[in-house]
């Protein structure tokens, strides 16, 4: 199973990546830590078998030289836009931390905020094309990992049943 993991905070990108490995030791997985760097690996029309996505991005890969560009609240709406413009229909996994939403600082997003069932809702009707789900990540509570789990077999039984 080929995986895009899409997550900028070390320690959580860290635990999903772990976890993964721990229990799909034959996936190969790709990363990319801002919308820019996935936009990027996207557009190289690598084929994915699923992508693991954090909401909150910054615009670009923070680096010796760069702090990472704008913080966007909904910088993974915008990795799932480029999906949809190139017609791929990868499922989606959000994997956040967050509880509530809200506009960062130069975001471009038209709503101020939303809950994370909101944020579930709106994704679910993004398009009927794309299967995403999102899970509520947290670094205290391991029940995120189940539910990885199960979103990870369900992909996995998919692919070796074809």
């Amino acid at each position: 199973m080929r995986i895009l993991v899409v997550e900028d905070e070390l320690s959580k990108k860290e635990n999903i990546v772990s976890l993964v490995e721990e229990n799909f030791p034959k996936s190969i997985l790709l990363e990319a830590y801002s919308v820019k760097s996935a936009k990027i690996l996207l557009k190289s029309k690598e084929d994915f078998d699923c992508i693991i996505l954090d909401m909150s991005l910054p615009t670009f890969d923070i680096g010796r030289n760069e702090f990472g560009g704008r913080p966007q609240g909904f910088g993974g709406k915008e990795v799932i836009r480029q999906l949809f413009r190139d017609n791929r229909c990868i499922p989606i996994v959000v994997v956040t931390a967050y509880d509530f939403f809200s506009n960062l600082e130069g975001s471009d997003e038209s709503m101020s905020g939303m809950s994370l069932d909101e944020l579930k809702k709106q994704l679910n009707n993004y398009s009927s094309k794309l299967t995403i789900s999102v899970i509520k990540y947290s670094g205290l509570i391991d029940d995120w990992k189940e539910k990885l789990i199960e979103f990870l077999q369900e992909i996995d039984e998919d692919i070796n049943s074809r």
